[in-house]
Formats: structure tokens, sequence, C-alpha cells
């Protein structure tokens, strides 16, 4: 009996100790404002504050950070459309690095998310495919890993960084 209890208090201690928490980057937004008066003046910039190194996707677009709008009605965010991800690009086997303490400038890439490139009327909201005005509470998201992520190589993990939320108020 005593045994029994000793393991029933043991059996606990030991999963407990198996389980770990996933590591995760230091990671921060700069240069983020808290409104817009449109999408092309979003020029965020991710500092890896960590003392390791993070890695961008190498394929198009996935480098680059989705929008997100938040549905008023529910109160949920919605992504934005968002390009078929493409493996013809530059240097596509050189991973993208973001060293310890160091920053780099990220795209927003907007343009994805709405009803016409150059001229947009309309945020265009996914799986629903439903037009949103462009006026409205927005934020991104940039996925990372841990370790080089190329064309051929690709992470056993990655991340999702979300920006602070911020308004467009397009005229």
């Amino acid at each position: 009996m005593l045994r029994l209890a000793g393991f029933v208090i043991a059996l606990p201690l030991c999963v407990q100790g198996q389980t770990r928490a996933p590591v995760r980057a230091n990671l921060e937004w700069t240069n983020v404002s808290g409104t817009y008066r449109t999408f092309s003046e979003i020029k965020p910039k991710l500092v890896n504050t960590g003392d390791k190194a993070i890695y961008l996707s190498r394929l198009y677009p996935d480098s680059s950070a989705h929008l997100q709008r938040l549905n008023e009605e529910n109160g949920e965010w919605e992504s934005g459309e968002w390009s078929i991800t493409c493996g013809v690009v530059a240097n596509a086997g050189v991973p993208i690095e973001i060293k310890p303490k160091a920053e780099r400038d990220i795209q927003v890439f907007w343009q994805l998310s709405t009803d016409d490139w150059d001229f947009p009327k309309h945020f265009v909201a996914l799986p629903s495919r439903k037009n949103r005005q462009l006026s409205g509470k927005y934020r991104f998201t940039l996925r990372y890993a841990l370790e080089p992520w190329t064309l051929i190589h690709h992470p056993s993990a990655t991340y999702t960084l979300t920006s602070p939320e911020f308004v467009v108020r397009s005229e």
C-alpha cells in the first residue's frame, strides 16, 4: 500500500517533468503606429531581442506579414486573401536569418488582401471572400522558425507572431 501511494505521488511529477513548453524567440515589433490613413504607410520592423537567430520562410510571399481585419459583427479576426505559395524565388536555398539583437524591415503584403492592387476599395476576408470596408481595426501576422527555412529544408516547428492592433482610417 505504501509503495502504491509513493507511485501515485511520483507519477504526476514524472509526467510534469516530461512536458516542455515550446521554445519561443524574443521578438518585438517597432515602427507600428496606432492609426494609419492608408496601408502603404505600414512599414514595421521586427527586432530579435533574444539570443537565438530566427528564420523566415524563403517562399513567396511567406516572408511577408499577412493582414487580418477585425469583424465588428462577431469580434473575430479574419485573415485577408493570400497568394499561393511559390518556390521560384531568388536564393531559394539560402535561409532568411534574423540574428540575435538584429532587426529587419518586414513587408506587410496588404495588396493581396484587397480587391484591387492599385486602388483598393475593400478588404477581402477569407474564407468567406466577403468584401469589408477598408476602414477598420487591423493587425498582421508573421510566421517564423527557430531553424533554417528554405525551399528544401522545412523546419520542424513554425510559430506565428502577431502585431499590435491598429486602425486604418481610409478616406
